[in-house]
């Protein structure tokens, strides 16, 4: 039987180091790289514009764009990739509302806006310096007046199409803009008194909008090419 000299042995040895290197390079940074390519977190700053209605309820319907001038808001969102170009997760949208229904003479009345739900979003370039999404997600939204004597919430379900772009700044750190168009109806309407509280169900319901846009930053791992 032949056997290997020791040069030969020698670069044998020295070949299989060198093709096994690229290999273990790569699986190096999945294990180093401080951020699991599987979660991202996100927050989003914008500005929220109203329109539609928000009840019917004769002798007039109430107008969301006649009580509400509009939103700065702040959207948190946590998101789970599920492969390569999709990811899933909750979201919270937490808003300081500019009020156009006044409470004494110029003065207006205090209000707000919560809203939350669940989102998913395509992302069409996953590996490449911008990363351009788009998706839907389902929510609730709370909007409240405060008028004197009275705390009224109207509160319902809404759908939000979204898109936007990320680009990344170096390692996973990313930073973009968005868009949203958010369409909804009301369903419940409360009112807190300083004799009591009741709720009821709205039956005259409007359909409204929220568009909103601004900027995102973003904490995830890059995909490799």
């Amino acid at each position: 039987m032949q056997t290997l000299s020791r040069p030969t042995a020698q670069v044998l040895v020295l070949l299989s180091l060198f093709v096994s290197s690229p290999a273990f390079a790569e699986d190096r940074p999945e294990q180093e790289g401080g951020f699991p390519t599987w979660l991202a977190l996100s927050a989003r700053g914008g500005y929220f514009i109203p329109g539609g209605g928000m009840e019917n309820t004769p002798p007039e319907p109430v107008y969301l764009y006649e009580v509400y001038k509009g939103l700065f808001s702040v959207i948190l969102e946590p998101t789970l990739r599920i492969g390569s170009h999709v990811e899933v997760g909750p979201w919270a949208q937490f808003s300081y509302a500019q009020m156009r229904v006044q409470c004494a003479e110029d003065k207006a009345c205090k209000g707000g806006n919560f809203r939350f739900g669940l989102q998913a979003n395509y992302h069409w370039i996953p590996s490449g310096p911008v990363d351009v999404w788009s998706g839907l997600s389902l929510g609730y939204d709370k909007s409240s007046i405060h008028v004197p004597d009275a705390d009224i919430t109207y509160s319902g379900p809404d759908f939000t199409l979204q898109a936007g772009g990320d680009k990344n700044f170096g390692g996973n750190f990313w930073a973009g803009l968005f868009l949203g168009v958010t369409g909804g109806w009301y369903d419940t309407l409360d009112v807190k008194l300083p004799t009591g509280s009741g709720s009821e169900k709205l039956r005259e319901r409007a359909f409204h909008l929220w568009i909103g846009f601004g900027v995102r930053v973003r904490l995830a791992a890059p995909l490799s090419t």
